[in-house]
C-alpha cells in the first residue's frame, strides 16, 4: 500500500508524488566547516529575471518604512519618547535588514544573465503563488500599505505638532 501525495505549483498541473519508504535513522555528526561566502548563500533562480519581483520594489518597500520611521523621529522625537523610538529603530533595522537581505539574497538571477529592468518589470507579468499578475499590480500591492502608513504618520504628526501646548 503506497501513500500518494499531490504537489501543486503555479506552473504545472497537479502531479502525484510517492512517499519514499522510511530509512533507518542516522546519528548526526557535527563537522567543522569553513566560513560561508556570499556565493555559497546565493541561490540562482533561472526564471527570476523574467517572472519575479524586481529588487527596486523591495528597496522601495524598505525605503517607505524608513521614511515612516524618520517621520516618527521628526514629529514625536523628544526626551520622553527617545528611548521608545530608539528601541523601535533598532527593531526596525533588524527586521527590515533581515527581510531585505533575505529577499535580495534568496533568489538571484544567474551570473551573466541580464534581469529585466524596473520598467520591464512594471510592464510585464509576475508569478505569484496563485498564478500571474501584472507587474504594476504587484508593485501597487507591495507599496500601497507602506505609503498609506507614511501619509497617516505625516497627518498624525502634523496634528500633534499643531495642537501641542
Amino acid at each position: 500500500m503506497e501513500d500518494h501525495l499531490t504537489a501543486l505549483t503555479a506552473f504545472d498541473r497537479p502531479q502525484p508524488l510517492v512517499r519514499a519508504p522510511a530509512r533507518p535513522t542516522q546519528v548526526a555528526r557535527l563537522v567543522a566547516a569553513p566560513e560561508r561566502t556570499f556565493e555559497d548563500l546565493r541561490r540562482d533562480a533561472a526564471d527570476l529575471g523574467v517572472s519575479g519581483i524586481h529588487p527596486t520594489a523591495v528597496k522601495a518597500l524598505i525605503g517607505a518604512y524608513a521614511a515612516l520611521l524618520l517621520v516618527f523621529w521628526l514629529f514625536f522625537g523628544d526626551a520622553q519618547t527617545g528611548l521608545t523610538l530608539g528601541i523601535i529603530t533598532i527593531l526596525g533595522v533588524m527586521f527590515f535588514g533581515l527581510l531585505g537581505g533575505g529577499i535580495l539574497l534568496a533568489d538571484s538571477v544567474p551570473r551573466g544573465v541580464r534581469g529585466r529592468s524596473f520598467s520591464e518589470f512594471l510592464d510585464g507579468q509576475v508569478s505569484i503563488y496563485t498564478g500571474w499578475i501584472d507587474g504594476r499590480e504587484a508593485f501597487a500591492q507591495i507599496i500601497a500599505l507602506p505609503l498609506t502608513l507614511l501619509a497617516g504618520g505625516v497627518v498624525f504628526g502634523a496634528i500633534w505638532r499643531l495642537t501641542a501646548r
